[in-house]
């Protein structure tokens, strides 16, 4: 057969011989092409011949009691051999190999390998000394396999192929671990082959490939995650056509209404799940906030926000919000309780900082507060009306679907005895809910079910974030253990006259309720990656007028924390050269 001796000589069976015994090794076997999916050898069978692999990738799977287990133990590429050990030991093989992608190999009889061992001896040596390899990097990878990280292929159809590189750029500048991608220069089993050594020692190894069925039906077995952006209803179709499978599954990113529209049209079979639909920008680019989210969703550095209740104190989540912001940071999707989830509403439908710090000062002035915790003859608070009014006002009649991150509001069904995060519907109801704190407001009735503020059971709700898909996630809880004696730099400011007022039942059974939290606060908070909890000084859930010392407890807060955030997320970017796919480029892509 013709057969390039280079590659002969580079095969660890055959290191050290000359080119002559090389043509005698050449001239002993045969040409073999296997398609994807198609066995070379089956765990337990009798090992009548072996392979070397001058093309393409195979997979050897694990094996129980002589049975295939479909466990990945290797990848093996070009000039790999297969078998051999089995073949010369005379033994059953140990595992099967499965050609992962159209595989070219030379074939060698059992009794043709034998024959060349008794030759040149120099291959049982090779043989011998490749296993004991194996069984070591075997061995160091298993003990590695903590910090393994993941191979993530970036699947594009050919309408988006300009938007790939700057997507790249853009994932390499969002997590501090190490994060590379392959630039196919060589082929498809080789890329898939150095990605999955690559992950020994990098967080993220991106593998980009155009839309190709095989090729992605391939991926769904090979790499951690596959990640398709199409733009074409065409591209959409031919993704829709894989075949399904309950192990793996498409992150289908759409782009531009065509691609959108024809989402509906998918087969629900389809092993194919849209995670997020874009606008197109000119010449198919992906804009600033979607190639953000890309990156981050690419390298697993999402950010997920969780604020906990606590009344007045709730401006701290401003001041930790202030803090991100001036960091770079973009909040990926939020869960608030309470107060919480007043900030995080109105951080979902796209408000900064200051606009929320300013939607509350002008909603929680001292005369409104007056009136929202004024009690009745029965001694509940009697500001529902005007609490229903506020919240309209300042979420404009929104709903869940007007939002521009994922938002969970959560609160407590009495009925079920359980929470209840509310994620659809007017925004205003759901707000009515989580503020329904029991004993001062009545429950809010939803589809016959009452429910209340969600600091009955979730005080600080990191879980809704973490199911919402946040990667890394930061939980701001305002029920700490530790109180300061009095507030940095003096007294706090006096209330004024409306709230000048006599300790009563109510200030008592909010500070009781407080108490009884203490610990599952605690608790939800430690959850989080990154738990903020402010130091106060002395003050309550309805004192409003201490806001701009709650805010600078946040703010001092949540810096105290940001290295321990900056470790698992970097900021975005401060340039825009990743749209060039330029940018902060701290490990350079790999060439094969």
């Amino acid at each position: 057969m013709n057969l390039d001796l280079t590659l002969l000589a580079r095969t660890p069976m055959f290191a050290g011989l000359e080119p002559s015994a090389l043509e005698t090794v050449a001239g002993r076997g045969r040409p073999r092409t296997f398609e994807a999916g198609a066995a070379l050898c089956s765990a337990g069978s009798d090992a009548d011949r072996c392979w070397v692999i001058t093309a393409g990738l195979v997979d050897v799977l694990g094996a129980v009691g002589g049975v295939d287990a479909g466990e990945v133990l290797a990848r093996q590429r070009k000039g790999s051999s297969v078998g051999e050990v089995a073949v010369i030991l005379e033994e059953p093989y140990a595992e099967s190999v499965v050609a992962s992608t159209r595989t070219s190999a030379l074939e060698l009889r059992a009794s043709e390998l034998r024959e060349l061992t008794e030759q040149f001896p120099q291959i049982t040596l090779n043989v011998l000394r490749t296993a004991h390899e194996r069984l070591a990097h075997a061995r160091s990878r298993s003990a590695e396999s903590s910090a393994q990280g993941e191979t993530v292929a970036v699947v594009f159809g050919s309408s988006l192929r300009g938007a790939v590189a700057p997507l790249l750029a853009a994932a390499r500048t969002v997590s501090p671990r190490p994060v590379t991608s392959l630039d196919r220069q060589f082929s498809f089993a080789g890329a898939v082959t150095a990605a999955d050594d690559l992950s020994t020692t990098h967080a993220t190894v991106l593998l980009p490939t155009e839309l190709d069925l095989v090729t992605v039906a391939t991926l769904m077995r090979e790499a951690d995650r596959v990640v398709a952006l199409v733009g074409t209803s065409g591209e959409l179709a031919e993704l829709g056509a894989l075949a399904p499978r309950a192990d793996a599954v498409v992150e289908a990113v759409l782009v531009g209404e065509e691609a959108g529209r024809a989402a509906g049209g998918l087969d629900r079979e389809a092993p194919v799940r849209v995670v997020r639909s874009c606008q197109a920008e000119p010449g198919m680019r992906l804009s600033a906030a979607d190639l953000g989210w890309l990156a981050r969703h690419l390298t697993r550095t999402k950010i997920g926000l969780a604020l906990g209740a606590g009344g007045a104190k709730g401006y701290a989540h401003v001041g930790v919000l202030q803090v991100l912001e001036e960091a770079g940071y973009t909040v990926d999707c939020v869960a608030g309780s309470s107060i919480g989830a007043i900030v995080g509403t109105y951080l979902a439908l796209g408000a900064d900082a200051a606009r929320i710090e300013q939607t509350l000062r002008d909603a929680f002035t001292a005369a409104n507060v007056s009136e929202i915790f004024k009690t009745s003859l029965s001694g509940r608070a009697s500001g529902t009306e005007l609490m229903t009014q506020l919240m309209r006002e300042t979420t404009g009649d929104k709903t869940f679907a007007d939002t521009a991150i994922p938002l969970t509001v959560m609160s407590v069904d009495l009925d079920q005895r359980a929470p209840a995060p509310l994620r659809d519907g007017p925004l205003w109801e759901a707000l009515l809910a989580a503020t329904a704190l029991a004993g001062l407001f009545p429950p809010h009735q939803r589809d016959g079910h009452r429910l209340v503020d969600g600091l009955a059971l979730v005080p600080v709700p990191t879980g809704a974030v973490i199911e919402d898909g946040a990667d890394v996630t930061v939980a701001v809880n305002l029920i700490g253990t530790e109180v300061l004696p009095r507030w940095p730099g003096g007294p706090p400011p006096q209330p004024p006259a409306e709230l000048r007022r006599r300790r009563g039942m109510l200030d008592d059974l909010l500070e009781v309720m407080d108490l009884s939290q203490l610990a599952q606060s605690v608790h939800h908070a430690e959850l989080a990656d990154v738990p903020i909890t402010p130091l106060f000084g002395p003050g309550e859930w309805r004192d409003f007028h201490l806001a701009d010392l709650y805010l600078a407890a946040g703010r001092a807060a949540a810096e105290r924390q940001l290295p321990t955030l900056k470790s698992l997320a970097l900021p975005a970017p401060t340039n825009e050269t990743t749209q060039e796919g330029g940018g902060i480029d701290r490990t350079e892509p790999v060439r094969l």
